[in-house]
């Protein structure tokens, strides 16, 4: 995944909760501009998954998506 892509969902003003998608099929959801971070060279992206206080490092060259979360209106 290109570093500005990955850089621009997380700089959204305001915040939109996005998904990240990974080669591995796995998906995070980040619903707060502090529970993700990027390496200063781009390479890797740290997730953190307050459900269960759990840090989550992701190459970034196995990220396939970036998606923003579509929640309706409660």
């Amino acid at each position: 995944m290109q570093d500005d892509k990955i850089r621009d969902f997380m700089r959204n003003q305001p915040f939109m909760p996005f998904y990240i998608r990974t080669t591995d099929g796995r998906v995070y959801e980040v619903d707060h501009p502090d529970f993700i971070a990027r390496s200063r060279d781009g390479k890797t992206v740290s997730y953190y998954a307050p459900e269960d206080n759990r840090l989550v490092v992701i190459d970034a060259r196995h990220i396939v998506a970036l998606e923003l979360v579509n929640k309706s209106a409660a």
